[in-house]
C-alpha cells in the first residue's frame, strides 16, 4: 500500500458512499463514473479495481443502504425470544420510518428517466424481499401466542406467501402515487390500520 493511500475496504466504502449521495441527488442517468471519481479525487483504474461498471456501484449503494436500514431490524423481527409486542413496535417503525426514509431519498420524480424509475422499483423489490422471511416468523409467533387472529389459515407452509402478499401490498399503496398519475392517497398510518384490521 502506498504511503498515504487508504486501505481497500475504506476506499471501496468511500466510493459507495459518494456514489450513493450523487445518485440520490441527481438520479442514476445523470451521474457518471467520472463524477464519482471527481468527488473522491480518484483515477479510473482505481474505480474499476472495485467495480466493473456504474451499474455495479449503483447496486452496491442500494445493498449498503438496505443493509444499514434493515439488517438489525430484520434480526429483531425474527427473534422469537423477544416479546411479541416489542417486535410489533419494530415492525411499525419499519413501516413508518424506513419506508418514508427510503421514499424521501429515492423517490421517483417527474424528471426521472425510464432507467431511473426502473432502478428505483428494483431497489424497492430488494427491500421487500429482505423482510418476507422475518415477517413470516413474526406472524407465526403472533398466531402461536394468540396475539394475531388467524382468520386466513396461515401456517408454516404458507406464511412466507402471506408475508410477501402483505408487504408488497403495503409498499404498493405507499408508492403507487410516486410512479403513476393515479394517487390512491394511502399513507403509512393507513398501512398500520389495515394490518391491525386484518390481524388484531
Amino acid at each position: 500500500m502506498k504511503k498515504g493511500s487508504k486501505p481497500p475496504e475504506e476506499r471501496r466504502k468511500e466510493l459507495i458512499d459518494t456514489a450513493g449521495r450523487l445518485f440520490a441527488e441527481r438520479g442514476y442517468e445523470s451521474v457518471s463514473v467520472r463524477d464519482i471519481l471527481a468527488e473522491v479525487h480518484g483515477a479510473p483504474g482505481m474505480f474499476y479495481y472495485y467495480f466493473k461498471s456504474k451499474q455495479e456501484i449503483y447496486l452496491a449503494t442500494m445493498e449498503d443502504y438496505i443493509s444499514e436500514k434493515l439488517e438489525r431490524k430484520c434480526e429483531l423481527l425474527s427473534d422469537t425470544e423477544m416479546p411479541f409486542e416489542e417486535r410489533r413496535k419494530i415492525l411499525s417503525e419499519l413501516i413508518v420510518k424506513d419506508i418514508n426514509g427510503y421514499a424521501e431519498r429515492f423517490t421517483a420524480t417527474g424528471d426521472d428517466t425510464i432507467t431511473d424509475a426502473s432502478y428505483k422499483i428494483y431497489d424497492l423489490v430488494q427491500m421487500v424481499s429482505r423482510l418476507i422471511k422475518p415477517y413470516a416468523v413474526f406472524m407465526l409467533q403472533g398466531i402461536c401466542e394468540k396475539k394475531i387472529e388467524n382468520r386466513f389459515g396461515i401456517s408454516e407452509e404458507n406464511a412466507e406467501s402471506y408475508a410477501a402478499f402483505i408487504l408488497y401490498g403495503i409498499w404498493g399503496l405507499v408508492y403507487n402515487d410516486r410512479f403513476t398519475q393515479n394517487p390512491i392517497g394511502t399513507g403509512t398510518a393507513d398501512m398500520e390500520e389495515i394490518i391491525r384490521r386484518l390481524f388484531y
